[in-house]
This record gives structure tokens, C-alpha cells and sequence, in this order.
């Protein structure tokens, strides 16, 4: 290998080939994840649907502009998309995508239930006994004088 630490082509044509394959996963999963078609994603960019196809399948480069619009398109940051970090913030487009469509009343519910999980600390450790959680009080909500 060269002292500047650069791969030729020749040297370094798996690697790049196994990135792109990386890339090219990511950018499916963050479209499947958000139920957009290839043409959406196509029309978005500007580019023919087969360049979508062939991203998505590791065969074509992805430009730098491409890559901005794409994590912007798909709500993911570029160094997720490149493979750089493992979290997409996919539970969070999952339960965005799953409660998007519940009356008010119902994501009000969901919201007490996520803020009582979050008060009650993390799962028991198996041998181990965690504290008893905090009682839970709604966001606004004053706690009655006596009870617990």
C-alpha cells in the first residue's frame, strides 16, 4: 500500500464495492421504512428510476449532492446512510408511521404510556431488583394530597 494510505482502483475495488453495497442497503431500507416507491425517490432527485434501482442495488455511485437530498428525502442523517453509525432513528420513524393516523385522544394515551415507561427506569437486570418506579402523573396533571 502507498504511504498516503490511498487504494487504487485495483487495490481497493472490493472495499469500494462492499461500500457501496452497504449504501445501497441503507438507502432501501430508509425508503421501505418510509413506503416510498423508487419513483418517488427518483422524481425527488431529478434522476431516472433505473439510477434509484442501481444505487439501491450497489452498482452506481451516489454523488455528494445525491447523498444530502437522499438524507433529507429520507430523514436520516448522511453518516447513517453511509454506514458510519448503526442508529437510524428507525424506532422513532416506526412509531411516527404506526401513530400517525390515531385520533388526538389516542396519541395522548400512547404519550402518558411512553412518559410512564420512561419514568419507570430501565428493565430489571435478571438476579437484580430496581427500586419501585415513581408514581406517574400526567404531564400537567397535579397529584391529589395523600396518594401515592
Amino acid at each position: 500500500m502507498p504511504e498516503s494510505g490511498y487504494t487504487g482502483p485495483e487495490e481497493g475495488g472490493a472495499d469500494q464495492q462492499a461500500e457501496q453495497k452497504i449504501v445501497g442497503r441503507r438507502l432501501r431500507e430508509a425508503r421501505e421504512t418510509l413506503g416510498l416507491k423508487q419513483d418517488d425517490v427518483a422524481g425527488a432527485l431529478g434522476i431516472p428510476r433505473t439510477s434509484v434501482v442501481a444505487m439501491e442495488a450497489g452498482r452506481r455511485n451516489v454523488t455528494a449532492l445525491e447523498l444530502r437530498r437522499l438524507a433529507r428525502l429520507y430523514r436520516r442523517s448522511v453518516e447513517w446512510l453511509l454506514g458510519e453509525t448503526t442508529t437510524a432513528g428507525s424506532v422513532d420513524n416506526a412509531l411516527y408511521r404506526a401513530t400517525a393516523d390515531l385520533s388526538e385522544e389516542d396519541k395522548e394515551q400512547i404519550l402518558r404510556f411512553a412518559q410512564f415507561l420512561a419514568a419507570a427506569g430501565p428493565a430489571p437486570r435478571p438476579g437484580k431488583r430496581n427500586p419501585p418506579p415513581p408514581p406517574f402523573t400526567a404531564a400537567g396533571e397535579e397529584q391529589e394530597q395523600g396518594s401515592p
